[in-house]
């Protein structure tokens, strides 16, 4: 696992399009060698995904490991979690430029965050974060997770 942990803020430059990814996650990228990066719209929250290159097309491999490349469910899988990446190459000072669909599907407008769970890494508008922790806080109803 590559150990992405924390939430971190940040902003997100609507002119440039750009984010800059926090200190502590680039040392991640940087200690597992991964250049680049893959962002795309999460299927499972109103954010965005961005996970190391090599982890998760390791991760797309070992899902398609036993599937026939010519078989449909081969096809369904790889248009799933390949035809709709981004794959990015972060500058010098960590900082991305979003393609703009991205950027909208996030509803990113000025404060985001970073929010580390493991394996990658996930941005928020920040007020969407919020209201995502309060929801997930009432679901858990004062449980241990």
């Amino acid at each position: 696992m590559s150990g992405f942990a924390g939430t971190f803020g940040g902003t997100f430059d609507t002119k440039k399009g750009r984010i800059s990814v926090p200190a502590p996650f680039r040392a991640i990228l940087a200690k597992i060698d991964a250049e680049d990066v893959v962002l795309f719209p999460s299927r499972h929250a109103p954010c965005l995904e961005l996970w190391p290159a090599p982890v998760y097309m390791a991760e797309v491999e070992r899902r398609v490991a036993e599937v026939s490349p010519l078989s449909g469910e081969y096809q369904r899988i790889a248009r799933r979690l390949l035809a709709r990446i981004h794959t990015l190459h972060p500058d010098a000072e960590g900082r991305l430029v979003l393609p703009k669909e991205l950027a909208e599907s996030a509803g990113l407008d000025g404060d985001i965050q970073f929010s580390g769970i493991g394996r990658f890494v996930q941005i928020w508008a920040a007020s969407r974060l919020v209201a995502e922790e309060a929801r997930l806080a009432a679901e858990d109803g004062g449980g241990d997770v």
